[in-house]
């Protein structure tokens, strides 16, 4: 029988080993025990520092994703139950969602929709997805806290089809109404910035526009997106069953920490400069 010593080196040289860490770690995203996964993954860091793959697992369940972006006057928040009638509203407007969701989607059942908000919690890990309500503060005439109560959901923005290994996904922004858009676009394109490339650590940005949107393609490219392709009849519209060509748009955070656009904007709307 091992002495009380003899298993403390057992212990401690089994924690040693990576390969003991990566099996706990693995058995708990089989689980979907995402909570206990990056407690996990936080330890074996302990005795493993900036080991790639243990990075990799981290980003996924980095708990930056599930907090709210708060800009001037516009906030990103995580979806929650309260959010349903407003969602409901977006998705049944298809000529919005055509232009939010160029790569074509499916119809989203009342069922589907609050069974997303109620497990949005590590969507990154579940879907490699990221989708946030943009709100705008209310004009309130008496101070008091600022809550989702006075925060009026407008839009919706998402990170969809993250990379995991590569940093990269696609950006989707979407305002319906015209006034809000004008108003609220820019700031949530920097935040969405800001959150990409200074807190979470994307090294690129893609974003796939319509060419029968030339609005949407020009203020993509003026916050510093590059054009780096065009592909032809790349989509059938659904109902026209006409081909649709779109405009392939990328940003990589040299290119981002390079763009004094986007510094001077960030600090005028944001009081900071974030290329920095």
């Amino acid at each position: 029988m091992p002495t009380h010593n003899e298993s403390n080196n057992i212990e401690m040289s089994t924690k040693s080993n990576l390969a003991y860490w990566i099996t706990l770690i693995n058995e708990q995203f089989h689980k979907k025990d995402y909570r206990h996964a990056r407690d996990l993954i936080l330890q074996s860091l302990a005795n493993f520092p900036n080991h790639p793959l243990l990075l990799d697992r981290l980003f996924i369940v980095d708990q930056r994703w599930n907090l709210p972006i708060a800009g001037s006057r516009v906030h990103l928040t995580i979806p929650e139950e309260d959010d349903f009638s407003f969602l409901q509203q977006c998705y049944a407007d298809e000529e919005f969602m055509e232009q939010l969701l160029p790569m074509g989607r499916k119809n989203q059942s009342a069922e589907s929709i609050l069974f997303a908000l109620r497990h949005s919690e590590f969507s990154v890990a579940q879907s490699k997805t990221m989708h946030w309500i943009i709100r705008k503060e209310e004009r309130i005439d008496a101070p008091q806290v600022l809550s989702n109560n006075n925060l009026k959901p407008i839009g919706l923005a998402s990170l969809v089809d993250i990379q995991i290994a590569h940093r990269r996904a696609e950006l989707l922004v979407g305002i319906p109404d015209y006034e809000d858009r004008q108003r609220a676009s820019l700031i949530t394109m920097l935040l969405i910035l800001n959150f990409a490339f200074n807190q979470i650590g994307l090294h690129k940005l893609t974003s796939l526009v319509l060419s029968n949107n030339p609005h949407s393609q020009k203020s993509t490219e003026a916050i510093g997106f590059i054009q780096e392709g065009f592909r032809r009849h790349h989509l059938r519209d659904p109902k026209s069953r006409l081909w649709l060509d779109c405009y392939e748009n990328g940003l990589v955070e040299d290119s981002f920490r390079e763009n004094p656009v986007i510094a001077r904007l960030s600090k005028r709307f944001l009081g900071q400069d974030i290329t920095l």
